[in-house]
């Protein structure tokens, strides 16, 4: 088979995997959407929201040393302006729960800053 034929096929597991991921989020079960968001992931990591998904599960699980790594880890890879604003709302969050406030502050002035460059509303 050539390439071609298998593109159609990954992109729709691509899909379904990123479909039970939501899912299990929205009906509050955070763990096991963090199964489905990993492999994912080892199929397309460089997908910065695939990762911030990630880190919100483990973040809802209660694992938020791992959220704040995978989002902190995140940041030095390559992804747009409003990528990176979601990605620092969210460290911003994670830090909170953590009881960093001095970092959580820095994370969240980041995103406004850049909320405000992009004209973004939340």
């Amino acid at each position: 088979m050539t390439q071609e034929k298998h593109s159609p096929n990954r992109e729709r597991l691509h899909a379904l995997l990123d479909l039970l991921s939501y899912f299990y989020m929205v009906y509050g079960k955070p763990e096991r959407a963090r199964h489905y968001l990993r492999l994912l992931i080892k199929l397309r990591p460089s997908d910065s929201r695939l990762l911030r998904s990630l880190a919100r599960s483990e973040m809802e699980s209660g694992n938020m040393e791992e959220a704040k790594e995978i989002l902190e880890n995140s940041l030095n890879m390559s992804m747009d302006q409003e990528e990176r604003a979601a990605t620092f709302l969210l460290l911003g969050r994670v830090l909170m729960r953590l009881q960093r406030l001095e970092d959580s502050s820095h994370a969240i002035a980041e995103f406004l800053s850049l909320r405000k460059l992009l004209n973004l509303k939340v």
